[in-house]
């Protein structure tokens, strides 16, 4: 049975941690992902953060029934600009560095871009980047080791500098340590064009033979080092057969039963986090998935 959470800042900004554990308790008490600026804007920022600030926080959301499951701290760790590549670094260190005040081991992050704003540029692609992601990795790694706490990375299909199941694989492969983890977002790593068929070719919906296997695939190489699944779906466009992935689960095409029965099968229990929620339907969402 799937544990299922949120992604805090989905349902929407909150004055304190007691109004929004107080939120969660009312639809259905979960763990969380916590990106803490996000969701509490009038939060101290992040270089004033310490043990007793943080502390607190995770207290008020634990009266009401809520842990942190991921600490979110999305930085760009492939920002072409060295010093804000370094003040990055310096916010996801500072995360690690309390991550027993939160209550919670686990930092994540997506692996970055090189455009000014964040989304796609075709540059990103470019070995190079790779390159200094694993560079930024390395830094986040040891202050992983020296906070007790992990770094938890998730690959996002054709934006990001980790972008492919092989480009995870490279890394994975490059930093044994146990102090990496891994975020399974199955939407955001599916390819853009759609999960291939057996002769290469994208359907409208996937087969569940191809989406089985680009399911397994990924469950057979992050293994133990799965921190959290996030929850979401998706559709291919009609005109453009390119993939719109940002809509609630349970409303697009991803066989979010047959993921659950493989994750049991494997015996693979990490939390759920439901992204890109409707509000006005997320408790049904959160029951029908726990209930696979």
């Amino acid at each position: 049975m799937p544990r299922i959470g949120y992604r805090a800042h989905d349902f929407g900004s909150f004055e304190s941690a007691e109004a929004l554990g107080e939120r969660i308790e009312s639809i259905r008490p979960g763990c969380i992902q916590l990106a803490l600026n996000k969701v509490i804007p009038t939060a101290r920022p992040w270089q004033e953060w310490d043990e007793e600030y943080i502390s607190a926080i995770a207290a008020a959301l634990h009266r009401h029934g809520v842990d942190i499951a991921i600490i979110g701290c999305y930085i760009n760790p492939i920002d072409p600009d060295p010093e804000t590549r370094k003040n990055e670094l310096r916010r996801f260190s500072k995360s690690l560095s309390l991550a027993h005040a939160f209550g919670c081991p686990f930092v994540g992050t997506e692996t970055g871009t090189v455009s000014p704003t964040g989304g796609y540029s075709i540059d990103t692609a470019d070995p190079r980047n790779v390159d200094v992601f694993k560079a930024s990795l390395s830094e986040m790694l040891e202050a992983a080791e020296k906070h007790d706490a992990y770094v938890a990375i998730e690959a996002v299909a054709r934006n990001h500098s980790i972008s492919t199941l092989e480009r995870m694989a490279d890394i994975l492969s490059s930093f044994r340590t146990d102090r990496l983890r891994t975020i399974f977002d199955p939407v955001n790593l599916i390819p853009y064009t759609g999960i291939p068929e057996a002769d290469g070719v994208s359907l409208r919906v996937p087969s569940e033979e191809a989406e089985h296997r680009f399911v397994s695939d990924v469950l057979d190489l992050y293994g133990e080092k799965l921190a959290a699944i996030h929850c979401k779906d998706y559709y291919l466009e009609e005109e453009t057969g390119l993939k719109v992935g940002d809509i609630p689960a349970l409303t697009g095409i991803f066989r979010w039963r047959a993921f659950a029965e493989e994750m049991e099968r494997r015996g693979m229990d990490v939390p759920w986090l439901l992204e890109n929620h409707d509000p006005r339907t997320v408790r049904e969402t959160a029951e029908t998935i726990a209930a696979y």
